[in-house]
């Protein structure tokens, strides 16, 4: 076997954290708010209702793998037809930074202070003026990128007004010191859904990337009855490997595919150091080009775009852990 430039003590430091009381209370949380949220919304705009709107984790949050780098992921699922179809020929580039950049020249005061308490959002939303009437939508124009534009301009009611909330086309990031504690990011992703997929758009020319967690549960689960608790512990060591080599952290769909796709056996063993010492010598000689990717088992970890493209990250990791 290659000798590991890292220490059976760190690794075993790394498969020992916990954090599930955190994860739990957070989650908790944000769901709470992302409810009170969507009830609001539903209020608005017939694109969404109670019913035709799933939440979902994301990340590592699917597998329990949260590390100190991991970042609260998920997806915002709308199961509308008329949604997708205006998603799908959405306008330009420019023209929506147009648009969202003259709605917040417009709506500034909206962005500056938010509500202190419940009991005044009355007032509060009289004076923005936003938030008692519907939002102003053309049924054939409204996009998944609008829906979450709107999404920013309800969830600053149910934060505090230390909160910051980021929109990035359909992507909003909610960063809250005060409300979800330090170091605590939160990435919502509002995509489209059609009851099997989530659909990501990705422009024209690509068209929607299909995320299918079910996929993606089923392998883990499948995996984890067969090897048990040691497949978590081994994800949560090369999160946390990947993350400390590179700064951010590996694409889930494509690591859980790699640890997927390793024999059973080599996850046998009480000492978490011998079986990471053992998957770590396999990966590395073995042709990562061939493993299905556990979102779409008919593509490799390669082809499909739901695993991102971190290979040369992946390998600058190995490659830092191999080393003599």
């Amino acid at each position: 076997m290659v000798k590991l430039n890292v220490s059976k003590e760190l690794i075993d430091k790394i498969a020992d954290q916990q954090n599930d009381k955190y994860l739990k209370s957070t989650h908790n949380l944000i769901c709470k708010i992302m409810g009170e949220t969507l009830k609001d919304l539903s209020s608005k705009t017939s694109f969404v209702s109670m019913d035709n709107v799933v939440f979902q984790p994301a990340n590592e949050l699917v597998s329990g793998a949260f590390i100190d780098g991991s970042v609260f992921t998920y997806l915002l699922g709308v199961q509308n037809v008329q949604l997708e179809i205006n998603t799908s020929r959405s306008a330009s580039f420019w023209k929506n930074l147009k648009d969202r950049l003259t709605f917040a020249w417009d709506n500034r005061k909206t962005f500056i202070r938010k509500k202190k308490h419940k009991k005044r959002k009355k007032d509060k939303n009289k004076e923005l003026g936003i938030n008692e009437e519907k939002f102003k939508i053309d049924p054939l124009k409204y996009t998944i990128n609008d829906l979450a534009e709107d999404a920013q301009k309800t969830i600053i009611n149910y934060l505090s007004e230390t909160s910051l909330v980021y929109l990035n086309k359909n992507l909003l990031q909610i960063i809250g010191k005060d409300d979800f504690g330090s170091n605590t990011q939160i990435f919502i992703y509002v995509v489209n859904y059609d009851g099997v997929y989530f659909k990501q758009f990705a422009g024209k020319k690509k068209g929607f990337i299909n995320i299918d967690i079910d996929s993606r549960i089923d392998s883990l689960t499948k995996k984890i009855d067969e090897v048990g608790d040691n497949f978590i512990k081994i994800l949560k060591i090369f999160n946390s490997l990947y993350f400390n080599t590179n700064g951010n952290m590996c694409n889930q769909v494509f690591l859980e595919s790699i640890l997927c796709s390793c024999p059973d056996d080599l996850f046998e063993g009480d000492e978490i150091y011998k079986v990471f010492l053992k998957l770590i010598n396999h990966i590395s000689i073995i042709s990562l080009k061939d493993i299905k990717s556990i979102n779409n088992p008919n593509l490799t970890i390669f082809k499909d775009e739901v695993c991102g493209n971190c290979i040369l990250n992946f390998n600058k990791m190995l490659s830092r852990v191999l080393s003599k």
